[in-house]
């Protein structure tokens, strides 16, 4: 199976909002709109706004909510993983350290719920991972 990699400049930011006063919600839709990026429903986001509750404000969404979702720098990564390429490679493709390749490879592992980069993929296509 082949993912292309979409970079990130050429597609846009896809976010939901997941608060409980709808004048907030509004807004927010508003500004976000406004600053280019697209909102949608969870299912579909690369980022959930979320508050958790009024006095906390916006908290991180848990990994175990919405299947967690991944950052645009693992979806490339995913990406070069779907065309077969190894550590090494992906972070000469992608201009980042060894290192930086294997920290996302195992955030994709954990959100995924994958053991092996096949796994990982396969994970990914069922829940639909544009990359």
């Amino acid at each position: 199976m082949s993912l292309a990699v979409k970079p990130l400049a050429a597609r846009r930011l896809r976010i939901a909002i997941r608060v409980a006063d709808a004048a907030l919600a509004a807004e927010l839709h508003d500004l976000l709109e406004h600053a280019g990026l697209d909102v949608v429903d969870a299912a579909e986001a690369d980022l959930v706004m979320h508050d958790a509750n009024a006095a906390a404000g916006f908290a991180p969404l848990a990994e175990s909510e919405l299947g967690a979702l991944l950052t645009p720098r693992e979806l490339d990564v995913l990406g070069a993983i779907g065309d077969g390429l190894t550590n090494k490679a992906i972070a000469r493709h992608l201009g980042i350290s060894l290192h930086t390749v294997k920290f996302h490879v195992e955030s994709l592992f954990r959100k995924l719920g994958a053991r092996t980069r096949t796994e990982a993929l396969a994970r990914a296509a069922e829940r639909r991972v544009e990359v």
